[in-house]
C-alpha cells in the first residue's frame, strides 16, 4: 500500500514535470491556462463526476450524502483554526504573508492528487466519495478559503459554486443512482473516456502554473519549513485523530483521512494572487509541500489509515 502512495504521488510530480516541459517548449502559454483550466473544470470533471457516482454509488448509503458534502467544509475550518493560531510564529510577518499561510493551512488538495491516491489504493468507490464530497469542499473553498486572504467570503463565488456544473452533474448523478435511471451506453462511455482526461490534463496545466515559482525557493526556508510540518504533520495528525473518533463507515474515513494528509492546493497560487497574498510564497509553498508529501503521505497513512 505504502509502495501506491509513493507511486500515486511520484505520478502527480511526472505531470508536473511534462507541464513544465510544455511550457519550456512553448506548446502552453501563461495565457492559455485560463481557457485550459476551463474547458478541464467545466466539461471534462463534471463528466467524470457523474461517470463515476452513477457507476459505483450506492443509493442504500443515504448517511454519506450529507456526512460527505458536511466533511469537506469542516476539514477545511478546522485548518483555518490551526493555521490562525500558529501563524504567528512565521519569521516573515508582512500581512500578505502571514493571509497566505492561513490559507495554506486551511485549503490543501482535496481533488486531483486525492483522485489519484484513492483510485490507485482503494479504486472507484472511493472516488465517488471523494466527488461527493467536493460539494462541501467547494463552497469552503470560496468561505473559509477566501477569508483566510481577505478576511471575508466571496459569496459570488459560493453562489457560483453551489450553481455550478459540478454540483448539477452530482445531483444529476444522485438522480440517476437513485431512480434507477437507465444511462445510453453511448453515453456512458463517453463520459468514461473524456472525463478519463480532467485529472492528468489538470496535473499538466499546475505543472505550467508552477515552473515560474521555482526560482528562489529556499530563500526563506525557515518560513517553508514551517508550512511543511505544519501542513503535512501536524493539521493531518490533529485531523485523523479525531476522524477516528467519529461513528464513520470505514470507506468514508478512509476517504476523509486521504484528504486531510494532502499537500498545499495548487490553486493557492492563483487564488493568492488574485485576494491579496504572495503568489510567489504560494507557489513554493505547493512545490516543497508535494515533494515532501512523497515521504509524510505513505507514513501517515501506514501509521494512521491502514
Amino acid at each position: 500500500m505504502m509502495y501506491q502512495v509513493f507511486l500515486s504521488i511520484l505520478e502527480t510530480f511526472i505531470a508536473f514535470g511534462f507541464g513544465a516541459l510544455a511550457w519550456r517548449l512553448g506548446m502552453v502559454r501563461a495565457s492559455d491556462l485560463g481557457r485550459l483550466s476551463r474547458l478541464t473544470l467545466d466539461m471534462f470533471f463534471p463528466m467524470l463526476t457523474f461517470a463515476t457516482i452513477t457507476e459505483t454509488f450506492n443509493p442504500d448509503a443515504l448517511d454519506e450524502l450529507w456526512q460527505m458534502p458536511l466533511a469537506g467544509f469542516g476539514l477545511m475550518l478546522a485548518g483555518a483554526g490551526i493555521g490562525f493560531f500558529v501563524k504567528s510564529h512565521l519569521r516573515n510577518h508582512s500581512p500578505e504573508w502571514e493571509r497566505t499561510f492561513h490559507h495554506i493551512c486551511a485549503i490543501n488538495n482535496y481533488v486531483f492528487l486525492p483522485i489519484i491516491v484513492l483510485q490507485n489504493v482503494w479504486g472507484e468507490r472511493h472516488v465517488a466519495l471523494l466527488l461527493l464530497m467536493n460539494v462541501g469542499s467547494t463552497i469552503g473553498f470560496w468561505t473559509v478559503g477566501v477569508m483566510t486572504l481577505t478576511g471575508h467570503a466571496s459569496w459570488r463565488g459560493v453562489i457560483r459554486s453551489i450553481f455550478s456544473i459540478n454540483v448539477a452533474a452530482v445531483a444529476a448523478a444522485l438522480l440517476v443512482s437513485f431512480c434507477g435511471i437507465p444511462v445510453p451506453e453511448a453515453l456512458e462511455k463517453t463520459f468514461s473516456t473524456l472525463g478519463g482526461i480532467a485529472v492528468p490534463l489538470m496535473l499538466v496545466l499546475t505543472g505550467v502554473a508552477l515552473v515560474r515559482c521555482v526560482r528562489g525557493i529556499l530563500s526563506d526556508w525557515n518560513d517553508m519549513l514551517r508550512v511543511t510540518l505544519v501542513r503535512l504533520i501536524f493539521i493531518p495528525v490533529i485531523l485523523v485523530l479525531f476522524l477516528r473518533l467519529l461513528p464513520l463507515s470505514t470507506e468514508v474515513f478512509q476517504t476523509l483521512a486521504v484528504v486531510a494528509l494532502m499537500p498545499a492546493a495548487a490553486s493557492s497560487v492563483l487564488v493568492a494572487g488574485r485576494y491579496g497574498g504572495d503568489a510567489e510564497f504560494a507557489g513554493q509553498s505547493i512545490v516543497v509541500t508535494t515533494l515532501c508529501s512523497l515521504v509524510t503521505m505513505p507514513l501517515l497513512m501506514h501509521w494512521l489509515v491502514f
